[in-house]
């Protein structure tokens, strides 16, 4: 019986989950909600209707994982209104000349189904009125014969959310009690309870009392489209930087054999291109730390040469807006001008600068020409 039980509940857990709406993730502490309630309880066969009814009080605390399934421990304790009721036979061992205020507790921990959200779906809010299966297994003390046993109890829940986090409901519900080694859900060892409460919905993450929809729903077709499109993107950009980090390789080694030879080139008899040049990453202007030694050489070459004026030319390479590579150039002849008066303390006096747009002639590779020269005018 308990394996058909649970085999049943699985079923309507796996139906839940393929009819919910995509809701935003919650976090450990979303969805958690406690309530509180009272009401009676009696054995399920006794001598007549009503006739062994006494109150109980319960408390619950859990948590919905998704719109549709939950979970919460309950405690629920019996009271024992009359310490005096006599011999009669009852179906429940508790029903006897007991002098304990409490005639029994049980701890349970319960699976929640909320079935209008299982099979009409989510949208975002909960609805006015909402009914609740839960079932599960837990933990009897009776505190006349002291006896401890396993029980398991089915209950469905007539709920009203009179606001977004606030809800009272109406709890009719059957425990089995599984004492004197009895594995089977006998109504001889059961009792009927009918309470009523109310429940607090604790605040979200999402500035809610409940669960959020996204704002856009995917289907599994256009992830795998989105996925593909991710990697292809990842693949061309891990290409691209493979590629420039060759190229920034090869400027640096032909740098290096530059500086070894302490060498410069004549651009003609009044003008000198002096050897150390300043790379930039495409569309960028900023130095970056591998180029803060070429601008250091600038510096160190300037304060060797008290006399000597020096022009920085920025340039851009030549694809993309037209506009917008002369603003780079200008901006990454600015970057170079600033470094050597701010951080070099080279004379103001000493230094022009100018942004000179795209172009392809400095270098033969387009990714080169993203630079700033320097141009020696005098001694």
């Amino acid at each position: 019986m308990k394996k058909i039980i649970l085999s049943a509940m699985m079923c309507v857990a796996t139906l839940g989950a393929s009819a919910q709406n995509a809701t935003v993730n919650s976090k450990f502490g979303d969805n958690w909600f406690i309530g509180i309630g009272g009401g009676v309880y009696e054995p399920t066969v006794g001598q007549s209707v009503f006739a062994d009814m006494r109150p109980e009080v319960n408390f619950e605390l859990g948590r919905y994982f998704t719109p549709a399934f939950g979970m919460r421990a309950n405690l629920i304790a019996g009271i024992n209104t009359n310490n005096a009721i006599g011999n009669r036979k009852t179906h429940l061992p508790w029903y006897g000349q007991q002098k304990t205020a409490i005639d029994f507790t049980n701890v349970s921990l319960d699976a929640l189904f909320n079935l209008n959200n299982m099979f009409g779906g989510y949208n975002g809010q909960p609805r006015p009125f909402e009914v609740v299966a839960a079932a599960g297994f837990g933990w009897g003390h009776n505190y006349s014969i002291v006896d401890n046993y396993v029980t398991s109890k089915f209950e469905l829940d007539f709920n009203f959310n009179v606001s977004e986090a606030v809800q009272i409901g109406i709890k009719p519900a059957i425990t089995y009690n599984f004492q004197d080694n009895k594995q089977d859900l006998s109504v001889n060892s059961s009792y009927l309870s009918l309470s009523a409460g109310v429940v607090y919905k604790f605040g979200n993450s999402n500035g809610t009392h409940n669960f959020k929809l996204c704002d856009k729903k995917y289907t599994q077709s256009e992830m795998d489209e989105l996925n593909a499109r991710i990697n292809a993107l990842r693949n061309d950009y891990e290409g691209r930087l493979a590629g420039l980090n060759k190229t920034i390789k090869d400027l640096q080694d032909a740098l290096a054999a530059e500086k070894a030879k302490d060498k410069t080139v004549i651009v003609n008899k009044t003008t000198t291109q002096l050897a150390p040049v300043v790379i930039f990453d495409k569309g960028k202007s900023n130095i970056n730390s591998t180029q803060q030694p070429s601008v250091k050489m600038i510096a160190t070459y300037m304060k060797n040469h008290p006399t000597s004026k020096v022009n920085i030319k920025g340039y851009a390479s030549p694809e993309g807006n037209l506009e917008l590579n002369q603003k780079l150039s200008n901006a990454r002849a600015d970057a170079v001008y600033n470094m050597l008066v701010k951080t070099y303390k080279i004379d103001p006096a000493r230094l022009t600068k100018e942004g000179l747009g795209p172009t392809s002639e400095v270098f033969d590779e387009n990714d080169w020409n993203r630079v700033c020269i320097f141009i020696e005018e005098s001694k």
